[in-house]
């Protein structure tokens, strides 16, 4: 039985709600509302082919965090260095294009290191917008041929209507020298430290991909209640009302400590107590979806085309296609191989119906090449993320800020990627889990988990 009172009540069982309660034993109760555990970091099968849910490569923010983790994963988590690609109008390079630019043609290589090294020596006020930091920060040419259209595609919004930092990927000017290393090709893509990982289990495991990694940490979960969606989060009685997968409602108390890692603008919306005006605001963050197209494919697995590969042209619906059998071989039949195509829109878009969307990439898939010859689609299946990254504008880092502020002040806890409505890396998130169930466990006060975005991760 799961108890209904409980010290500290955790709501959503994602890696930031797995982490801390797993510290926590028997004195936490984590509510989920889908019917098994690992939030996004979840893997579909189809038809023997697994796919990760969205794509998810592991690296550790610190060596406690890394030993940690790989003692709870087991000899499963092993390395796996990427590699990945963007395809440009200038030729394909690896990525981080910036440092690899030696493969594309000789005159685009000139413009993007002569542009690059003139933005690097000019200076001026801080940036007002996202654009703007872009050009200054890599120079006319590499923004045209990549980072405009790119994040035009990615963001589906004006970019000089995005504030300059906060909810993308680590973006910073390479060193000079670097760049010029890669233009004459001797360039090598940025390590995370400690490397990166993915989980790759012994043939007939139940389960592969990123899941592996979710299924470990929700092992040391007591108390885990699935199918139960939290509606109401009542703080003057530090209780939640919802629904469980029966349709009867639920009412789950906390002592000590709510931790929340649903969506920060669901949480303030869900709170009785919380101010017209906070939830006025609330209303008004953005964020982006994320459609992942999956294809089971059966024929030759394609050799050089990397982890995954970027494409910044509009002619193509997708940013990115990824290859799964390059993270793990045995995550399709011998004769196939598993590809995610992922095509990004604003969260208030109107969905577009899954046969439209599944014949554009069809398409794209074909316009650029990305089936060898000898390979066709036997199955395929829409997965949707949502929501999948944050965005921010001038108005979100204020916005955030009352927000935490109240829901800290009455209890309770913001944690995780979407709780504290951040860009932030798995690593991240379960190295704040780790401490926040620490510092409950042992009942020294909780105290804000500090922002995972200027860390950033290897890839948007």
């Amino acid at each position: 039985m799961i108890p209904t009172e409980t010290d500290v009540l955790v709501l959503g069982a994602g890696l930031a709600g797995l982490a801390v309660a797993g510290e926590l034993g028997g004195d936490a109760v984590v509510l989920e509302r889908e019917e098994r555990p690992g939030g996004l970091v979840r893997a579909e099968l189809m038809g023997g082919h697994w796919f990760d849910h969205v794509l998810h490569l592991l690296y550790f923010p610190d060596p406690e965090t890394e030993g940690k983790v790989r003692g709870i994963v087991g000899d499963a988590l092993v390395p796996c260095p990427a590699e990945a690609f963007v395809e440009t109008r200038a030729g394909v390079a690896r990525f981080p294009l910036q440092c690899h630019l030696g493969t594309l043609e000789r005159e685009t290589v000139v413009r993007c290191v002569s542009d690059l090294a003139r933005a690097a020596a000019t200076g001026g006020p801080p940036p007002a917008h996202y654009e703007e930091m872009l050009l200054r920060t890599f120079g006319r040419e590499l923004c045209e041929l990549f980072f405009l259209p790119y994040n035009r595609k990615m963001w589906r919004r004006p970019l000089d209507a995005l504030a300059p930092s906060g909810f993308q990927w680590n973006i910073a000017r390479p060193a000079l020298e670097d760049v010029l290393r890669g233009a004459l090709g001797g360039g090598a893509a940025p390590a995370a430290p400690g490397g990166t990982w993915y989980p790759r289990p012994p043939a007939g495991a139940e389960v592969r991909g990123m899941e592996v990694l979710s299924r470990a940490l929700a092992r040391r979960v007591e108390h885990l209640a699935l199918g139960v969606e939290a509606r109401v989060i009542d703080l003057d009685r530090r209780e939640v009302r919802g629904r469980d997968r029966a349709g009867r409602e639920v009412r789950f108390r906390w002592r000590r400590a709510c931790v929340g890692t649903l969506p920060l603008p669901a949480m303030v919306l869900a709170c009785p107590q919380a101010p017209p005006s906070l939830k006025a605001a609330c209303r008004e963050l953005a964020w982006n979806r994320v459609w992942t197209v999956a294809f089971a494919v059966r024929g030759p697995r394609p050799r050089g085309r990397g982890h995954w590969r970027y494409y910044p042209g509009e002619a193509v619906p997708f940013t990115r296609l990824v290859h799964m059998h390059e993270f793990d071989p045995q995550s399709a039949p011998d004769d196939g191989w598993s590809l995610l195509a992922e095509v990004p829109e604003p969260g208030d878009a109107t969905p577009p119906p899954a046969p439209d969307l599944v014949r554009r990439v069809r398409e794209g898939l074909h316009r650029v090449g990305a089936l060898p010859p000898g390979c066709r689609i036997v199955n395929e299946r829409v997965i949707a993320a949502d929501p999948a990254y944050v965005v921010f504008d001038a108005g979100t880092a204020g916005t955030l800020a009352r927000a935490r502020s109240f829901l800290e002040g009455r209890g309770l806890w913001p944690l995780g990627r979407y709780g504290r409505w951040e860009y932030s890396s798995m690593g991240g998130v379960m190295r704040d889990g780790f401490a926040l169930g620490e510092e409950l466990r042992t009942g020294r006060p909780a105290s804000p988990v500090g922002t995972e975005a200027s860390r950033g991760a290897l890839a948007p």
